[in-house]
């Protein structure tokens, strides 16, 4: 089992928030959230400049992806959401975003990906179960997955949060490291409902903030 920071809190042991929150920041977590923010912002920054330039130079977006778009399959592109999200996760969930654009409702199909994000995880879930209990299978993926296992050591719950709200790693790759660990199903299942923000938040960002759907789609 994982020495859970955040699990602490609500055992038996009643500690309260503020001494679990200090027992992160000994473990170095919100320097690393602060760290992968700052990297994640200027990231962003430094794409949307790219795009911009060669949406206002070299390509017309509105032609070149409002054709792609138009001609993809609600359902087909639904089905590889949900089937990235369970297994690998290895598809940047921005480019599903920028397809919620195509609609009069984005935030109804931005909140309706976070449901199935969240579905995705439960199935990673499962997916961590059934590897660990085959020892060699699971000896493979907790070398495939050691960076993430470390931070799972370290922060517990609290990796699962942030794995949820940003883009540091794929979510479901996360979900299975932390299923190695035989962490408690009920504990993923609270601490995953992080992922449903992320989504409205992403939309948000993108499309209220920067207004990158007056430039892209």
């Amino acid at each position: 089992m994982i020495d859970d920071p955040l699990e602490s809190t609500n055992g038996r042991s009643g500690f309260r928030w503020k001494e679990s929150l200090i027992n992160l920041r000994k473990r170095g977590f919100f320097r690393y959230v602060g760290r992968s923010v700052l990297l994640i912002l200027l990231l962003y920054l430094v794409v949307i400049l790219i795009v911009f330039l060669i949406g206002k130079y070299l390509v017309d977006y509105n032609t070149f992806f409002g054709g792609i778009i138009e001609r993809l399959s609600d359902r087909f592109v639904i089905f590889l959401f949900f089937l990235s999200e369970s297994i690998t996760g290895m598809i940047p969930v921005d480019l599903f975003v920028i397809w919620t654009q195509k609609f009069d409702r984005p935030m109804f199909w931005l909140a309706l990906l976070g449901v199935l994000s969240y579905a995705g995880g439960v199935i990673s879930y499962g997916i961590g179960m059934w590897i660990a209990s085959m020892p060699r299978i699971k000896a493979f993926t907790e070398r495939r997955l050691e960076s993430y296992i470390i931070f799972i050591r370290k922060w517990g719950g609290a990796f699962i949060v942030i794995a949820a709200l940003f883009p540091f790693t794929p979510f479901s790759l996360v979900v299975i490291a932390v299923t190695l660990f035989k962490y408690p199903f009920r504990l993923f299942l609270l601490y995953a409902l992080a992922r449903l923000v992320r989504f409205v938040l992403q939309g948000v960002f993108f499309f209220d903030l920067l207004k990158l759907d007056h430039w892209i789609v």
